[in-house]
C-alpha cells in the first residue's frame, strides 16, 4: 500500500500525541492489560548496545514501548561467543522470548528446531489484525526468507527492496537515485586539482580526454608540498577486484556472451580493453606500479595528500571527502570507450533478507503481548517513536512533511546507549527512513556524494542490468570436484597473470600474455566451470522471468 504525506503526517501526530497519553488502536486500551510483564531479548550482535536499564517513564523511548505493549525487556547481548550461547540454548530447548540474530548457522539451527514461531501462524493466532498480515511486510523479502528457512520465521531489519519501496516510496530523487543507481565502484576527480590545471568535469568524458588530462598532469612541474602530482590512483592491492571491475563496467563488459550464455567476466572483449587501459596507464607513467601493492591505509594516505587528480576503484575505500582530504570530489560517470562500446551497471533487484532476523520463542509466556509488540514496533507509529522520537523536540517537519533532526534530537540519538533513541536496530527499516527523512540539501557534500555514486547509472549510454541473475552465492562447489579444483586454480592463476598483462612493456607482449591467459583458462577447465554457472543462471532466469542480453553484442 502506498503511503502518502498525509499518512506520514498521521504517523507523526500519533507518535507526538503518545506523550500526552493518547494511543493508537495498536496500543493497550484495556485496563486489565496494563500489567507490565518482563520478557528476555537475546542477540548475537555483540556491538549492539541499547539501554541496559529499562526506563518506565512514558516520556522515554523504552517507557513508550511499555505503554504501547505492556512489556519491558531484559537485554541479553553477550560481548562475545553469542553464536555459541545461542547453540547451547537451542540444544537445551530453553530459549529467550525474543531472539535477534545474524549468524547464518544459528538461523538454520533455530528454524530447524521447531522452537520458534512461524510468524504467519503466530500473528494469525495472537494479533490477526496486524498490519504485517495485511500487506505491510514486503513480499520479496518474505519470499527470500521462506526460500532460506522453509517458512516466515523472522522479522527482518533494514528492509530495502522493490516491494518495501512500494509500501514506503522514497520521498526524493536523492533516495530514488541512490537505490536505483548507487554504486561504490567508480571514478572521482579532485576538484582542487582540476581547478589547478584548468580542467572541467564536463571535458573529461571520453577515453581520449581522460588520458590527455593524465598526460597534462604527469608532464607538469607543479608540486604539492614539494611532491609531484599523481595523475591517477588505483585501489591499491585490491585493484583487480575493484579498479579492473570498474573499468569493465565503463567499457561494457558483461558475464553474458552474444548467444545469451554465461561467460566469466575476464573472457569478455571489453575486459581486454579494460586490461589494455590499465596497461596504458603503467606504460605511460600515469601511475606507479607500486600502487598495485599498497594497502588501504596507503590509498587513503595518497588521497589525503592532495596530490591525486583521479581515483578509479571502490570509492568507499578512499575517505575522499572534504573533512579528510581537504577538498570535494566529483564523479563524471563512465570513461566512454574509444572502441564505441557502451557502459553497463549491474544492480540487483533481489530484496535479500535484511540484516538482523528477529524470532519469537514458542515457549514464551507472553505470546499475546509479543504479537502486539512485534506489530507495534514495526508500525509507522512504533518506528517513528523509537527512531525519530517526538515531533517538535527530536525532529521538526520540513515543508514537505519530512523529518529534519533538531539539535536536541541529534544529541539524544548520538547518545542512544542511554536514551534509546535509534537504539532498536532490529526494527530499523531503510525504505521507511527514505520515506520520512528529509534528504540533504542540494549542493551539500552528502548530496554531491549521492551524485557521485549514481553518476554511472544516470548516464543515458549506460545499460543497467539485473545482477540477481548472476548471483551464484548459493552455488556450492565441492572443493574436491573437478569444477571446485578448476575454480581454485583459475582464481590463483588470474591474480598473477592479470598483473603480468597490465605490466606488459609493449603491445606485442600485451597481446602475447593476453592470449596465453585465454589458452591457460581453457586448459584449467573454465568452460566446464562456466557450464555449471550457466545452469544456475538459466535457473535464475526462470525464477525471475527475465534474461540478460549483452549490451554490446551488436558491436562485436
Amino acid at each position: 500500500m502506498k503511503k502518502t504525506n498525509a499518512t506520514k503526517f498521521g504517523a507523526i501526530l500519533l507518535a507526538s500525541t503518545m506523550l500526552a497519553g493518547s494511543w493508537s488502536s495498536v496500543a493497550m486500551a484495556d485496563e486489565s492489560e496494563q500489567t507490565i510483564d518482563t520478557a528476555t531479548w537475546f542477540s548475537d550482535v555483540s556491538f549492539w548496545t541499547p539501554p541496559t536499564q529499562w526506563d518506565l517513564d512514558e516520556n522515554s523511548v523504552t517507557g513508550g514501548i511499555t505503554k504501547a505493549t505492556g512489556l519491558q525487556f531484559d537485554m541479553n547481548i553477550p560481548a562475545e561467543d553469542g553464536t555459541t550461547k545461542m547453540a547451547l540454548m537451542i540444544v537445551s530447548g530453553e530459549l529467550p522470548d525474543v531472539i535477534s540474530i545474524t549468524d547464518t548457522n544459528s538461523i538454520k539451527e533455530l528454524t530447524d528446531s521447531d522452537l520458534v514461531w512461524d510468524l504467519d501462524e503466530f500473528l494469525s493466532l495472537y494479533d490477526p489484525d496486524s498490519h504485517l498480515l495485511s500487506g505491510d511486510y514486503p513480499e520479496d523479502i518474505k519470499r527470500n526468507q521462506i526460500n532460506r528457512d522453509g517458512g516466515w520465521y523472522a522479522y527482518a531489519s533494514h528492509q530495502s527492496s522493490e516491494d518495501t519501496r512500494k509500501i514506503y516510496p522514497p520521498n526524493s530523487d536523492y533516495y530514488a537515485w541512490s537505490v536505483e543507481y548507487g554504486e561504490n565502484y567508480g571514478l572521482i576527480w579532485n576538484d582542487t586539482v582540476l581547478e589547478e590545471f584548468g580542467l572541467k568535469p564536463e571535458d573529461l568524458q571520453t577515453e581520449e580526454q581522460v588520458l590527455a588530462a593524465f598526460d597534462l598532469v604527469k608532464n607538469s612541474d607543479k608540486t604539492v608540498n614539494g611532491a609531484s602530482y599523481i595523475p591517477v590512483l588505483v585501489d591499491g592491492n585490491l585493484y583487480q577486484e575493484s579498479t579492473l571491475r570498474t573499468l569493465e563496467y565503463f567499457f561494457g563488459s558483461m558475464p553474458i556472451d552474444d548467444e545469451g550464455n554465461y561467460q566469466d567476466w575476464i573472457q569478455a572483449p571489453e575486459s581486454k580493453h579494460a586490461l589494455k587501459f590499465l596497461n596504458t596507464l603503467t606504460r605511460e607513467g600515469y601511475l606507479d606500479a607500486n600502487q598495485f601493492t599498497i594497502d588501504n591505509a596507503g590509498v587513503k594516505s595518497y588521497i589525503a595528500s592532495g596530490r591525486v587528480l583521479c581515483f578509479i576503484g571502490n570509492t568507499a575505500n578512499t575517505a575522499a571527502n572534504e573533512t579528510q582530504s581537504g577538498t570535494t570530489w566529483t564523479a563524471t560517470g563512465a570513461i566512454l570507450s574509444s572502441e564505441g562500446t557502451d557502459p553497463v551497471l549491474p544492480k540487483s533487484t533481489d530484496g535479500g533478507t535484511g540484516w538482523i532476523q528477529t524470532f519469537i520463542s514458542k515457549n514464551t509466556k507472553y505470546p499475546e503481548k509479543l504479537a502486539k509488540w512485534l506489530s507495534w514496533m514495526s508500525s509507522e507509529e512504533g518506528m517513528t517513536w523509537c527512531i525519530y522520537g517526538k515531533v517538535g523536540e527530536d525532529v521538526e517537519l520540513d515543508e514537505n512533511g519530512n523529518f529534519v533532526w533538531t539539535e536536541a534530537g541529534d544529541e539524544r540519538r548520538f547518545d542512544y546507549v542511554n536514551t534509546g533513541l535509534t537504539a532498536y536496530w532490529p526494527f530499523h527499516n531503510s525504505s521507511f527512513e527514505q520515506h520520512v527523512v528529509a534528504p540533504p540539501e542540494e549542493g551539500s557534500e552528502d548530496y554531491q556524494g549521492m551524485l557521485n555514486s549514481t553518476a554511472l547509472g544516470r548516464m543515458e549510454q549506460t545499460t543497467v542490468f539485473n545482477s540477481a541473475l548472476i548471483d551464484f552465492s548459493a552455488v556450492n562447489l565441492d572443493p574436491s570436484s573437478d569444477e571446485g579444483i578448476a575454480k581454485s586454480q583459475i582464481d590463483n592463476y588470474l591474480v598473477g597473470q592479470i598483473t603480468a598483462i597490465v605490466m606488459a612493456e609493449d603491445d606485442d607482449e600485451f597481446e602475447s600474455k593476453y592470449e596465453d591467459m585465454l589458452a591457460q583458462l581453457d586448459n584449467l577447465g573454465i568452460e566446464d566451470l562456466n557450464a555449471v554457472y550457466n545452469d544456475a543462471y538459466k535457473a535464475k532466469c526462470e525464477e525471475y522471468g527475465e534474461t540478460l542480453i549483452n549490451a554490446n553484442a551488436d558491436k562485436h
